[in-house]
């Protein structure tokens, strides 16, 4: 029987036809901040980090992102932001990721219940939330009384957060040519050591978790901005609290789906140190958190993240704003040092890993479409019917298809890809036991099945591309989705009894060995 032609419909393909196609899958993300502000021209502006997440790519879809001040900032897209605003306030059905910047303290216009529970109803439906401050208790105010973000960061008195300028600071500055540390060194163009976890669970044994992974020929961020005076994130010393969302009581920190408990995780640590300068104190070495993050989506929720201080976010920590004679990590004319090119790819790395599974999931299929039509995968791929592969074939498939990806994506975004098809082959919590990524060894050894499940996969679309006259005439979630789902679960099914049958042989091997005297 010979190869599926797929190639046909995709010679003429233009990545706006799949934009087009597939346009409400689009990212939907909104900042809000309190006191911060939308300016360019202000060094506590946060539109460098704004203009970043506009110019991305999330999924391969730009995303659409929308600013809110909870002030009446006039370059915000929406002043004096209300979560509940019929119209524009924060709804799953309005967007899937919110960006949470805080620096009223705790007490002032600290924000209404009716408003927690709003964010936490769009926290339950499985919406993104990152969350950040500064040193004291600013961010409280917005932050402090969040479910689980509030019990990732040090927000309220009562949690002791790091002061402002005695010993008890958190400093990652590092001084500049004058090698005296002063205030002016955050926006220089030298940036703090990041010290990365590689073993959470999100990230696996040995990897970096999601949120600090690069693109190849990166490998991790490594660099952050600098500050004299963070605030520091938590893991919760308890996972038995819960929270009120939409009047009943439900587990702030539930079991996944396999029934295991999940934590939120350290995903990057700095280091306090420093010598004194006018109003503030010198300090001995101290590891502190920076990052913090929830892997919501292991139990069907939101994921969350926290981070120590916005100074990592506002302008005059990247470009040296309001600091004469700093040019910051972005040059005059705009050039990005290496530090801020990765600092940049840790924005989107954040707002790709808080983006719903539902997001994730809908854009799946314009992302394989798009990589079938580039160099090696359209003239070299070769794809038998699914009637007539075997699990060999399907295997042989999905790993050049996952090579290719790899290529342009982040390795934890190549394993969210895998964990997706798995899931729609055999159930989530089936398909987190047989590729935990906590478990290295678990993963590889059943990287076999979850290629041929991909495979499976990409055989469906493939099979329906040959079918179609143009790129044009396709349905979205209705053109590939029975064809994907039907191969991937045959795939998988053709995998697994080839992994049972090579278990049976080799109990039979030992079996013999054993007979033999061979082993005792």
């Amino acid at each position: 029987m010979p190869n599926i032609p797929f190639q046909s419909p995709l010679v003429a393909l233009n990545r706006i036809d799949l934009i087009s196609l597939y346009k409400e899958c689009q990212p939907r993300i909104l900042v809000v901040t309190d006191t911060l502000n939308f300016d360019p021209t202000q060094g506590f502006g946060l539109t460098q980090f704004v203009n970043t997440l506009k110019g991305s790519t999330i999924h391969g879809m730009t995303p659409k992102v929308v600013t809110a001040s909870r002030s009446a900032d006039p370059n915000a897209d929406i002043p004096n932001f209300d979560f509940n605003d019929a119209s524009k306030g924060l709804a799953i059905s309005r967007y899937d990721v919110v960006f949470l910047f805080g620096a009223r303290s705790e007490g002032v216009s600290d924000l209404p219940a009716n408003q927690v529970d709003t964010i936490a109803k769009f926290m339950e439906a499985g919406g993104g939330v990152f969350a950040t401050g500064d040193h004291d208790t600013l961010g409280a105010s917005l932050c402090g009384n969040v479910p689980r973000v509030r019990a990732m960061r040090r927000w309220k008195a009562a949690q002791t957060p790091p002061d402002a300028s005695n010993t008890n600071r958190f400093s990652t500055n590092l001084s500049g040519p004058n090698e005296t540390e002063d205030f002016n060194d955050q926006s220089n163009t030298e940036p703090q050591r990041l010290y990365l976890n590689f073993r959470t669970q999100a990230g696996g044994i040995g990897s970096p978790h999601p949120l600090v992974q690069l693109k190849a020929p990166r490998r991790a961020i490594e660099v952050y901005p600098d500050h004299p005076h963070e605030g520091e994130c938590l893991v919760p010393a308890s996972l038995a609290t819960n929270f009120s969302v939409g009047g009943q009581s439900v587990p702030e920190w539930p079991n996944d789906l396999t029934g295991a408990a999940l934590s939120p995780e350290v995903v990057a640590m700095s280091v306090s140190h420093g010598d004194g300068f006018p109003g503030k104190q010198a300090l001995s070495p101290k590891l502190f958190a920076a990052i913090v993050a929830y892997d919501g989506h292991r139990a069907n929720k939101g994921r969350v993240s926290t981070d120590s201080t916005w100074h990592h976010f506002i302008n005059i920590n990247l470009d040296g704003t309001g600091e004469p004679g700093f040019t910051g990590l972005q040059s005059p004319a705009g050039v990005d040092t290496e530090a801020l090119k990765r600092i940049r790819e840790h924005y989107v790395n954040l707002a790709t890993w808080l983006m719903p599974k539902k997001v994730r999931k809908c854009l799946r299929f314009p992302l394989v479409l798009d990589e079938l039509a580039r160099f090696p995968l359209m003239e070299e791929l070769e794809l038998k019917p699914i009637k007539v592969a075997t699990a060999a074939d399907l295997s042989a498939a999905g790993a050049a298809l996952l090579q290719s990806l790899s290529r342009r994506v982040a390795p934890w975004e190549v394993n969210a890809f895998v964990l997706d098809t798995l899931a729609d082959s055999m159930g989530e919590a089936e398909a987190l036991k047989l590729l935990d990524q906590g478990d290295a060894a678990t993963a590889l050894r059943n990287q076999d099945i979850a290629q041929a499940t991909v495979g499976g996969m990409l055989t469906g679309v493939a099979s329906q591309l040959a079918e179609l006259p143009s790129i044009k005439e396709v349905v979205p979630h209705r053109t590939f989705e029975a064809a994907a789902l039907e191969g991937a679960r045959i795939a998988t099914k053709l995998a697994l009894s080839r992994k049972r049958d090579q278990l049976k042989q080799m109990d039979e091997l030992l079996s013999r060995l054993q007979s033999a005297g061979e082993l005792r």
